[in-house]
Parts: structure tokens; C-alpha cells; sequence
């Protein structure tokens, strides 16, 4: 019920009362998110947009880390393989023969560095795991996916992965045959959009036995039968330097 207050106050108001929030978020996109240490955190509602990210950039002049290498990972389904496709970036995910990443968009193909850099120009920070899980799992009210325990309550897709076999055949269920716009399906009951499937996120947090760190929520590429980084007990750890097209962020503040 705090959560469900919070986000119709924060939504008619832009600040939210009571439950131990402050009286209002760091910027307009976030929600409160209560823990019982802290007292609880900030988390933006959405993964970070290609527009916003486009904006930092220009605000900056900041270089990623794909753009400095010239390069970066493309899952390509018709060879069934990652590859390493010149001039894919945030702007050309794919790379530069297909189509430019749409504003709204999740910003893919971003580096750790390049997300704490975002983060660190907008006045906020990457969630560590701890706090990611936090705010999936609606304070520990859910084991399995953000929305509940089961995968597809009524039938009803709540994400983006993909349906069928992976790689061979994506049957496209849930009407995205790639990554998807923000905020195309139903809200958490904590007001957080995607936190399962269409892009996996960035975390603070390290894997100290090989320096990488973990990800979250899993993607559009994740499926039954290869992949299940849309429940919530999964993650994968990824090098700090890696960007590809199905990995972006979000932030926290507070």
C-alpha cells in the first residue's frame, strides 16, 4: 500500500509524504524505494533513455568507451553469435548500417565507466545489487519476477524476452522482436518499469574473483530455453568495459 501512495502522489504532486520518503525526488522520473538499513533510496523508473544519455553527451563532450575502441558487441541472430561490429555505439546499437537507437529508447551499448559517468554528471549513482533486488522484488515481496511469482499472470506478458527456441526462432509474443521503447508495459506496483526483460542493467556491485560486475533484469535476448535473466534470482556478471546491445542502466539517488 506505501508503494502504491507514493507513486499516485508522486505522480499528481512530484513529491511524495509519508512512509519515510522525503518530501520530494531528486529529479521528477524517480521513485522512493523504502529500506529498512538506510531508510531507503531514489531509483529512476525507467533504464536511462537514449535521449537523456544523448543529452549528457552533449552537455559534455564525454567519449564512451565503444566509440574509443571503435567497435563494440552485437548479438547478430543470423550467424547465432556475438560479434564485434565496427561503429556500433550508443547512437547505432546494431552498428552503423542499421537504423539510429529511437530517443525512447533504453541507451544500450554503454560501458560501466560510461554509465557511472552519466550518473555522476545527473547527480546520482549506479544501485548496487543489494538495492536493485530491493526494488524488484517490490521490499521482498516477490522471489520471482517484479509483478509476482508467476511468469505470465493471465496469460499476460509484463516484459520483453524472447519466446521460442534462442537463437533460432523468436515468435515475438509479447509484440517486441527487439529492444522496446520505455514504458511499454504495466508499472510495478512501486511505480518501476522493465525490471524484467528488454535490457539487463548495470550494478555497482563487483565480482571481486574476476573484476566484473553484475547485471540485472535480464533482456529481449533472454529466453526459457537459454536464458531466464528476466526472474529475478538470476544474474550474469559482465566485464566493466563491455557494452553491448541489450545492456543499459538506471540510477539511484539518496
Amino acid at each position: 500500500m506505501c508503494y502504491r501512495i507514493l507513486l499516485v502522489l508522486g505522480a499528481l504532486a512530484g513529491a511524495t509524504l509519508g512512509c519515510g520518503a522525503p518530501e520530494s525526488a531528486p529529479d521528477p522520473g524517480m521513485v522512493w524505494i523504502p529500506e529498512a538499513t538506510s531508510g531507503g533510496f531514489w531509483m529512476d523508473a525507467t533504464e536511462v533513455t537514449t535521449a537523456e544519455f544523448g543529452a549528457f553527451i552533449n552537455a559534455t563532450g564525454y567519449t564512451t568507451e565503444a566509440d574509443s575502441f571503435g567497435w563494440s558487441g552485437v548479438f547478430s541472430t543470423a550467424e547465432q553469435a556475438w560479434l564485434p561490429v565496427t561503429g556500433a555505439n550508443w547512437r547505432y546499437p546494431q552498428g552503423p548500417a542499421a537504423a539510429a537507437a529511437a530517443p525512447d529508447q533504453p541507451v544500450t551499448q554503454v560501458s560501466l565507466r560510461d554509465a557511472q559517468a552519466y550518473a555522476r554528471w545527473a547527480g546520482k549513482r549506479l544501485p548496487t545489487e543489494a538495492e536493485w533486488m530491493q526494488a524488484a522484488t517490490q521490499g521482498g515481496r516477490y522471489h520471482n519476477y517484479p509483478w509476482g511469482e508467476d511468469m505470465l499472470p493471465d496469460g499476460t506478458y509484463r516484459g520483453n524476452w524472447w519466446q521460442g527456441p534462442f537463437p533460432y526462432s523468436d515468435e515475438v509474443r509479447d509484440g517486441f522482436p527487439g529492444v522496446a521503447a520505455v514504458k511499454q508495459f504495466s508499472p510495478a506496483d512501486n511505480g518501476l518499469y522493465d525490471m524484467a526483460g528488454n535490457v539487463w542493467e548495470w550494478t555497482a556491485t563487483e565480482r571481486a574473483a574476476t573484476g566484473e560486475n553484475v547485471i540485472k533484469g535480464g533482456s529481449f535476448l533472454c529466453s526459457t530455453s537459454y536464458c531466464t535473466g528476466f526472474n529475478l534470482q538470476q544474474k550474469q556478471y559482465t566485464a566493466k568495459d563491455s557494452g553491448l546491445n541489450h545492456l543499459g542502466f538506471r540510477c539511484v539517488a539518496g
